[in-house]
């Protein structure tokens, strides 16, 4: 029994360095792991990180974006109120204009239409004269 002993012994001392070397490699694995989960962490901190940065930069993005739009849209709506002046301008000065030349042209047929009586008359007098004055008299006077 004695070499059965022995053989228990070396087989428990081979088992105790198998534990002990597995041991070691359950202590090894656990700081390799500990080591993954806190990349991991790190990983997913920075992945969170960025994320927030990005969503930063785009609101920050969305503000400008908002401000120019503004900005844009006041400038267009100045320069077409002040467009719209001008054209108000435009058109009160050319309604000025016409009503000065229909005011010529009025006048200018007044003018027209008292010459047209004026020979009307002259020519009815002519008439008369002709009609009722013998032409021996008329050739005296001119003659």
């Amino acid at each position: 029994m004695s070499n059965e002993i022995i053989d228990l012994k070396v087989d428990v001392e081979v088992l105790k360095t198998q534990i002990s070397m597995l041991s070691n490699l359950c202590e090894k694995m656990d700081a390799v792991i500990e080591k993954l989960v806190e990349n991991h962490d790190r990983m997913v901190n920075q992945i969170y990180e960025d994320m927030n940065k990005r969503k930063e930069t785009t609101v920050q993005d969305i503000k400008e974006l908002h401000s120019r739009i503004t900005t844009v849209d006041r400038n267009l709506s100045d320069k077409i109120e002040l467009t719209e002046r001008r054209i108000m301008e435009e058109i009160k000065e050319l309604h000025t204009t016409i009503q000065e030349h229909n005011k010529k042209e009025d006048d200018d047929l007044k003018k027209i239409f008292q010459w047209k009586w004026m020979i009307a008359g002259g020519v009815i007098v002519i008439a008369w004269v002709i009609a009722n004055i013998k032409l021996d008299v008329l050739l005296k006077l001119f003659a």
